[in-house]
């Protein structure tokens, strides 16, 4: 009988059913993100500018990108912003996600309106919102240096996103009232999960409402503060649309909203090499952004993991 049994386990995972299922999933992701991947890598040793042959130049994209006295400090400058926009991620955006989720948790009166109001601008493209802010924001045909002006305030007018010193600044305060309704969703989630029997305790307990926050909120929150803040960083080490719409491809005043990607965009194929497209030098770019990614995201994900909480 145990013969049996065993023979048809063996049977049943020569099978394996489940294979039929993930087959095509498998098949598509591996043609259009998998491959892509690897002939990325590929193309990052040639110098191609996308037509005609390609040539073979080894590591020399890589050279050019952290060596050349043009490119170089350009490239470090933007991987700096990101890195601030990733610093404004962690202690920033992400503690302001918490906060407002935890006021909803509250129930603050017509916390239903504001809850509906926060999390309406994340539906909008980030296209549209730059646009707007744009329209705002602009020196020249914004409409607020109007308004100031015609409310007696012209000695408040400025340059705004024209100011290197405003333009990082206003464009978090845009990605704080546009994003904050997906980590805010997330966390008001993961609030109203926890059980009520646990809060019910604290009460009994004498919790009062600052130590029920710190030691029991934020504690059960740790698990989605630690999701949102990998999406986040893989968004912020990758963002391109908002800066693109704000400052230009050229990053802005002295770069001021100058970001990885847009320094890909100007190398790869708006001719800022040698005066026609690189996708070679292009393909470099993406492979050293891939590597930060991966490494920022490894070493979240250990430090994160800290975090996690036993559900049994």
């Amino acid at each position: 009988m145990k013969n049996a049994i065993k023979k048809e386990e063996r049977r049943s995972r020569k099978r394996r059913p489940y294979l039929a299922f993930l087959a095509p999933g498998m098949i598509m992701y591996t043609i259009f993100i998998i491959i892509p991947i690897i002939y990325v890598f590929v193309i990052s040793v040639f110098e191609w500018s996308g037509l005609g042959e390609m040539k073979f130049v080894g590591l020399e994209n890589f050279k050019t990108l952290f060596t050349n006295d043009r490119i170089a400090p350009t490239f470090w400058h933007a991987v700096l912003n990101n890195l601030k926009y990733l610093l404004c991620v962690w202690f920033i955006i992400t503690p302001i996600q918490f906060l407002i989720a935890y006021l909803f948790w509250l129930k603050i009166p017509m916390f239903k309106y504001f809850k509906f109001m926060i999390f309406m601008p994340y539906v909008i493209s980030s296209t549209i919102v730059s646009f707007f802010a744009t329209m705002i924001f602009d020196p020249n045909i914004g409409f607020l240096n109007e308004f100031l002006t015609n409310i007696g305030l012209s000695q408040l007018t400025g340059s705004w996103i024209g100011d290197p010193n405003m333009a990082f600044k206003i464009m978090i305060i845009l990605i704080i009232w546009q994003g904050a309704g997906s980590g805010m969703m997330i966390f008001y989630a993961n609030l109203m999960d926890i059980p009520k029997d646990v809060m019910e305790a604290s009460s009994i307990d004498g919790c009062n409402e600052v130590q029920r926050l710190f030691r029991i909120l934020i504690p059960l929150s740790l698990p989605s503060c630690a999701s949102i803040i990998i999406m986040s960083s893989i968004w912020a080490l990758g963002v391109f649309d908002i800066p693109f719409i704000l400052g230009g491809a050229s990053g802005g005043v002295n770069g001021s909203l100058d970001f990885v990607n847009l320094v890909f965009y100007r190398y790869t194929f708006g001719s800022a090499l040698n005066g026609r497209s690189e996708l070679g030098f292009g393909a470099a770019i993406s492979v050293t952004m891939f590597a930060v990614i991966m490494v920022v995201t490894l070493l979240q994900n250990k430090i994160l993991s800290r975090f996690e909480y036993n559900n049994d």
